[in-house]
């Protein structure tokens, strides 16, 4: 898959069934690249990459879910015509429940399951303060606030006048993105949260009525327990990876250390 919008670490059989990753706001590949050495064979880990990120860096970032998941789609077609589990980790969540939604209106294949990690239903607000509303220097301290950003990021004015643009683009896709709608994804979802995040278990619920069964999972960790817990959340996401894959017998112990 020859995408700047798709990332694959590591090409597997045709026959794989793909796991798309869809990042947080402002994130990028770095959270799911290990994640191929840490499935089995028979799973192909590919990573959406937004514009405006990484070898997309040059192509002037999308602040609109339906503009975004419009140009995303004709990358994915070909994994949407097979079997694929989607995983997305907060807004990631909700770009990866358009592409369902999408796919389906497209006449292409329904996830085999999907992974909601960190995130609210998608009929819930996100942002208590919308970024619109936030100077630049404002704006960079709601960064600081949820710890989702580097550091050193955060603190070089001349990386943050290259990533401003990208992060407030996420952010305003957050800030505008609500779905009402009675569209059903024909598969189950295992919504994981953090144990000290403060999503509620309402809004974590939520996600019920868009699917056909729904599975709560705590991880320890907050927010970005995606970066701080990877061992723990990969336990978990390679028990159901084996209920719906299955995986290789070489495979079997793989995340389970």
């Amino acid at each position: 898959m020859q995408s700047p919008w798709v990332v694959t670490p590591e090409k597997k059989d045709s026959k794989a069934t793909r796991l798309l990753c869809f990042p947080y706001a402002g994130g990028g590949i770095s959270s799911f690249w290990s994640w191929s050495k840490l499935v089995a064979s028979n799973i192909e880990v590919n990573i959406i990459q937004n514009p405006g990120k990484g070898s997309h860096f040059k192509t002037p970032p999308i602040d609109d879910m339906e503009m975004l998941v419009t140009q995303l789609m004709p990358n994915l077609k070909e994994v949407l015509s097979g079997d694929y589990i989607i995983f997305g980790h907060s807004l990631g969540s909700r770009i990866g429940f358009e592409v369902a939604r999408r796919a389906l209106s497209c006449g292409l294949n329904a996830p085999k399951h999907f992974f909601v990690s960190g995130s609210g239903s998608p009929d819930k607000t996100c942002l208590k303060k919308t970024p619109r509303e936030l100077s630049d220097r404002e704006f960079i301290q709601q960064l600081k606030d949820i710890d989702g950003t580097p550091k050193e990021v955060l603190e070089s004015q001349e990386l943050m006048e290259l990533y401003l643009p990208m992060l407030r683009a996420d952010f305003k896709i957050a800030e505008n993105y609500f779905f009402n709608g009675s569209d059903v994804i024909p598969c189950d979802v295992t919504v994981i949260t953090g144990k000290e995040d403060k999503i509620s278990f309402e809004k974590l619920m939520g996600w019920d009525r868009f699917f056909i069964n729904t599975e709560v999972q705590f991880c320890n960790g907050g927010h970005f327990f995606i970066d701080t817990h990877q061992q723990e959340l990969m336990q978990l996401v390679n028990r159901k990876l084996r209920m719906y894959v299955g995986f290789e017998a070489e495979h079997e112990k793989v995340g389970e250390v």
